[in-house]
């Protein structure tokens, strides 16, 4: 059964992630580049808008015994082979999820010409991601 709290909060905290990443994502690339602080706050908050989206994705997943995930990336997918997710979606999603683990585990030093980009592209994701995991709940008791 979905732990509404837990979910609420996982997704409370992936807005939040959200709203602080849209004035850094709306900066022009320049001034991004050269502003240290601008890029480690969004290395920071898109860390945890991906690992909020990947948190909330996997509670669902557990609630409702769905196909256990074996990596970070499958969680999306499942989603969308449940249909809680649109199926173009889950995939650029598990996309996001790689974007996640540089983060997370520095494999190489980051672009930030590439999370620029992905910033100023592919919030709406993470935001979709969020509505329809509450739209998913919506009447679960």
């Amino acid at each position: 059964m979905v732990d509404h709290a837990i979910l609420g909060a996982r997704l409370a905290r992936l807005r939040e992630a959200l709203r602080e990443l849209a004035p850094i994502a709306a900066m022009p690339l320049p001034e991004y580049l050269a502003s240290q602080t601008s890029r480690a706050l969004a290395e920071h908050y898109l860390r945890i808008a991906l690992e909020a989206m990947l948190d909330a994705g996997n509670h669902l997943i557990a609630a409702r015994g769905l196909k256990k995930p074996l990596t970070l990336r499958q969680i999306p997918i499942i989603l969308a082979e449940s249909g809680v997710l649109d199926q173009e979606l889950g995939s650029r999603l598990a996309l996001a999820a790689g974007m996640r683990n540089r983060l997370v585990h520095g494999y190489a030093d980051l672009d930030h010409n590439i999370i620029h980009a992905s910033l100023a592209q592919d919030l709406g994701d993470l935001a979709e991601f969020a509505i329809a995991l509450a739209r998913a709940c919506d009447g679960e008791a």
